[in-house]
């Protein structure tokens, strides 16, 4: 095992292959954020990453290969290993290590009164059905068709944003999970389009998101749009970048008409604006070269 600085670059044996490098931008991932690794080189004929217990494929390209690395937001700082294991087409593996450092990022604090029940659900035929629910999201979060292709990451909305990813809520006074999403003060019925092409993978009713939409978007990225008054996407449709998906609501537990635009990346909850940042900086380096 060769053990690397995020960014360095690497000569294969035997000595009349071409050199490589391997990339990790930005060089540490703050916690609810995302990265892009990139190995520059002689596409390979696959080349498997392993990170924080999540085992990944990453996309092969006419010059190398790359993939989206991300922590979760509850995830604890400090330095992590990503190791990376690259084949050739003549069937030469080459190991890798590389240390990633996660940071804290600080979330600020929002404090909400709700109702009770909605808060803290003491039926028991709610409880199974929040159970059967996470349950069927676990396994639709953790699985996923198809290669990553980059490409710039639209905004479902052009509305302000209300409540930021990763807030630290206060419900009733009990801390509880942080926000997992970014809420869009969109009006009733505003049109919600898809950020990336991707494939429909939910589409239903659930007690906590109310109307909501699932797309795969390929290795391993999920988006998620929750609180929709209507569902204008089938299960299994293949939607394009832009198309709409449904329209602004307030189903579920919601205090008003607002979108929850959601992202997981291998099941962690990543900001999806962190990853927009990311993604538009690709785009533009791809623009300038």
């Amino acid at each position: 095992m060769r053990t690397f600085p995020i960014s360095v670059l690497v000569l294969f044996l035997p000595v009349f292959a071409a050199a490589a490098s391997l990339e990790l931008v930005p060089s540490s991932i703050g916690t609810g954020e995302v990265a892009l690794l990139e190995y520059r080189g002689e596409s390979p004929a696959v080349a498997v990453g392993r990170f924080q217990g999540d085992v990944f494929f990453m996309t092969p390209g006419d010059e190398g290969a790359s993939a989206l690395v991300g922590v979760d937001v509850a995830a604890d700082p400090g330095d992590y290993p990503l190791r990376l294991a690259v084949t050739d087409r003549q069937g030469r593996t080459d190991f890798y290590e590389v240390p990633v450092p996660v940071r804290p990022v600080d979330r600020p604090v929002e404090r909400l009164t709700l109702p009770r029940q909605m808060v803290s659900p003491t039926k028991p035929a709610i409880l199974r059905r929040i159970k059967r629910e996470r349950e069927m999201l676990g396994e639709i979060f953790g699985r996923s068709n198809g290669d990553f292709e980059l490409a710039p990451l639209k905004l479902p909305v052009s509305d302000p944003v209300g409540s930021p990813f990763g807030l630290r809520r206060v419900l009733n006074g009990v801390p509880k999970s942080p926000h997992s999403g970014v809420d869009f003060r969109s009006p009733r019925g505003t049109p919600v389009r898809a950020p990336l092409d991707g494939r429909v993978v939910f589409v239903g009713d659930l007690y906590y998101t109310g109307g909501t939409v699932i797309l795969d978007h390929g290795g391993g990225l999920h988006t998620y749009y929750a609180h929709l008054r209507t569902l204008g996407a089938e299960l299994g449709d293949y939607v394009g970048r832009g198309e709409t998906i449904g329209t602004v609501g307030s189903t579920g537990r919601s205090t008003g008409p607002h979108l929850h635009w959601g992202t997981k990346l291998r099941g962690d909850r990543i900001d999806p604006l962190a990853l927009r940042q990311v993604l538009e900086g690709k785009a533009l380096d791809a623009d300038s070269g």
